[in-house]
């Protein structure tokens, strides 16, 4: 059985973008804060294998968090230019 799906309008399209944005803004935060977080409280160890293992985890925690942010804001504006291609596209007979 096939289901239909809701038709394609751009007020479906810029909710998405609106969603997505706000999503990016709050991992952008989020990041922003871990980053200023982990600047402020530096490693004291003398063991050389801390010292790795805590940079590996602070550039995996600020790279996830970095990418993430890159694609919710690609999403954001896939999104809006498929609200302005589907405002401006003729309607279907």
């Amino acid at each position: 059985m096939r289901e239909t799906q809701p038709p394609l309008t751009p007020g479906r399209c810029l909710t998405g973008s609106a969603i997505s944005g706000a999503l990016g803004l709050a991992v952008f935060a989020l990041t922003r804060g871990i980053a200023q977080t982990l600047t402020a409280h530096p490693i004291h160890s003398q063991n050389p294998l801390v010292l790795r293992l805590a940079g590996v985890v602070r550039t995996a925690l600020l790279g996830g968090g970095t990418l993430a942010v890159v694609v919710l804001a690609v999403f954001t504006l896939g999104l809006l230019a498929l609200a302005v291609q589907v405002a401006w596209s003729p309607p279907d007979a």
